[in-house]
């Protein structure tokens, strides 16, 4: 084959009148010589890198901490407060125990505080209001409700 500036000279033509490509047998499938002739690729290697650290999910308890402690505000007065308080401990130690693996610390703190402020309106309730329900004088003075 020789080449020029155009590219390589055109080939003879075949048997069957089609141009024959130089190094292409004569009847040879179509495909040209990769059909029939040189073995398939192999697979591309393998990356070795590195894999991607998980993400970390977030803890349980500490979600339950913080929707019992905003529960525990009000429409469970105490007993949301008492969970949500619990919850968050223990979730909170759950995500330091875990490295890294658990995420929802902010939750759990949350939860904590939220679960306190219930608690200590609960306590409130107990030892101000309680005892002073049939005093009338309560409910005479000027900066009522």
């Amino acid at each position: 084959m020789q080449w020029n500036l155009e590219g390589p000279s055109p080939a003879a033509p075949g048997p069957d009148g089609f141009d024959q490509v130089p190094g292409w047998p004569a009847g040879a499938p179509a495909g040209g010589p990769a059909a029939w002739q040189y073995p398939p690729p192999p697979p591309p290697p393998a990356y070795g890198g590195y894999a991607y650290p998980a993400r970390p999910h977030t803890n349980g308890f500490s979600v339950a901490a913080l929707v019992l402690g905003i529960a525990g505000i009000w429409p469970l007065f105490g007993v949301g407060s008492v969970l949500g308080l619990i919850f968050g401990l223990v979730g909170l130690s759950q995500i330091k125990r875990s490295q890294g693996t658990q995420s929802g610390k902010g939750m759990a703190i949350a939860g904590i505080i939220l679960g306190s402020i219930g608690l200590l309106l609960v306590i409130i309730f107990i030892v101000v209001i309680i005892p002073n329900i049939n005093n009338t004088d309560v409910l005479r003075s000027p900066l009522r409700w």
